[in-house]
């Protein structure tokens, strides 16, 4: 820990680390993170706080949805006793509430989510389903596309490269959910990619990373700031330090200053030295506002507000849930349903994912209350001025409230049945006149 606290190298392929041996075990803090590669986008999940936080948050709320294999009319069915099998248990260890949320923070992540299925024959409901991280799957393209009409002409292979080995996929054997750009090059066996809004974070997570890098340098090698000179101002003491006493004012220097578990001795030397502060304050260097510019720029281009992590009202993150779930959660739930509907399910049989029991979600009873009120003194005064009629206004009611407009429950007050009876009456004898004529 006293020899290179925190020291930049780059590596074989070009890339630049931030390299620390606290504790006794490196750790390893890349310089710039390409969210354009794969590769990188798993590596920034773990090291950018940030960005785990806002798309677990969103994969969190995704797991609150229940799904529903129903029929083209809504209905549920024994005969579909399978298919909400495998999606109850997707696999030996997961459930489908932990299945969606890794599928939801694939889909914000790379912008797709590769599903391998597991199947006793082509046709069959799968007897597993798993998702494999994106930076492994690999489809290859034949390099043609707008002319074709069947993905044998459009993907020449698919495969899983795991451990430096390749696990080929038939075509029923995987699916994929996207929420991307999907680009086909022109090159036969080149990849086909999915161009996200994630890949537009490079800088964000860059600049995160580099400020909590800077931070953890300030902490461990914390105290003044400062040049060390030789202060003696005859000829003689002008003589520049041999290397070995500046070693020696380093290392001693180095060993025995600092922040973190440390006391702080006054540094005893027998060289006239003197020391020249430098003006550095860290609190100028703002480092502690990277953490929430990083957050809101992330929340920001994953479509959710970024309300969701901070200290913000009650109502603010009521209304910030709830413009989540529709905007981005319930959209994307469409899209993981009607993806694995097309795949393990027969004709006409569809999987929903339903949310209505998120609290969010919930209608505010009081504010509807209100509603009706407004509505019912407006209805009122459209009668008084006969603008419209009973029925009609019952039509209009009938939007707020659960009624049959044509078929009251019940009785009305006398005051209300003998207007209704004198209505009813006026209209009969317009119809009868009508007739006469």
């Amino acid at each position: 820990m006293y020899d290179s606290v925190n020291r930049v190298e780059k590596d074989a392929a070009g890339n630049y680390w931030f390299l620390s041996d606290l504790f006794g075990a490196r750790s390893r803090w890349k310089v710039y993170y390409d969210m354009t590669n794969n590769s990188d986008k798993a590596e920034a999940l773990i090291s950018c706080t940030p960005f785990f936080t806002v798309v677990d948050k969103i994969g969190s709320m995704m797991s609150r949805g229940v799904p529903y294999v129903v029929d083209k009319d809504g209905n549920e069915k024994r005969t579909y006793a399978d298919i909400r099998n495998i999606l109850h248990n997707p696999n030996p260890l997961q459930t489908f509430s932990s299945f969606v949320k890794q599928a939801e923070i694939c889909l914000k992540v790379f912008g797709y989510c590769p599903i391998v299925l597991v199947r006793a024959t082509e046709k069959s409901v799968p007897k597993a389903m798993w998702i494999v991280p994106p930076e492994i799957f690999h489809i290859e393209g034949t390099g043609k596309v707008f002319r074709q009409y069947e993905l044998k002409d459009i993907v020449s292979s698919a495969y899983i490269d795991c451990n430096g080995r390749r696990m080929e996929l038939e075509d029923y054997e995987y699916i994929i959910v996207y929420d991307s750009n999907i680009l086909v090059e022109s090159g036969r066996s080149a990849d086909v990619k999915f161009e996200s809004v994630s890949d537009s974070l490079s800088q964000p997570i860059s600049n995160w990373i580099a400020s909590m890098s800077a931070s953890y340098t300030l902490l461990v090698n914390g105290g003044p700031k400062g040049v060390l000179y030789n202060d003696y101002t005859d000829q003689m003491g002008n003589v520049a330090l041999s290397s070995e006493d500046e070693k020696e004012i380093k290392d001693s220097f180095k060993r025995d200053y600092g922040l973190v578990n440390k006391e702080y001795p006054i540094l005893v030397t027998r060289y006239k030295l003197g020391w020249l502060p430098l003006d550095f304050d860290a609190d100028k260097l703002k480092l502690h506002e990277e953490d929430k510019r990083c957050t809101d720029k992330i929340a920001n281009a994953m479509g959710i507000n970024a309300n969701l992590f901070t200290d913000a009202k009650y109502d603010n993150l009521e209304s910030a849930g709830k413009k989540a779930y529709q905007d981005v959660i319930i959209p994307d739930s469409r899209k993981i349903a009607e993806c694995l509907s097309k795949a393990i399910c027969p004709e006409g049989v569809f999987i929903k994912i339903d949310f209505a029991d998120v609290e969010c979600l919930q209608t505010n009873k009081e504010a509807e209350a209100n509603t009706l009120v407004k509505v019912a003194d407006a209805m009122q005064r459209l009668l008084d001025k006969s603008l419209i009629t009973h029925d009609e206004a019952r039509v209009e009611i009938a939007r707020y409230i659960d009624i049959d407009p044509d078929n009251p429950k019940g009785d009305f007050d006398n005051n209300t049945a003998s207007s209704v009876s004198s209505e009813n009456n006026i209209n009969n004898s317009k119809e009868n006149g009508n007739k006469d004529e």
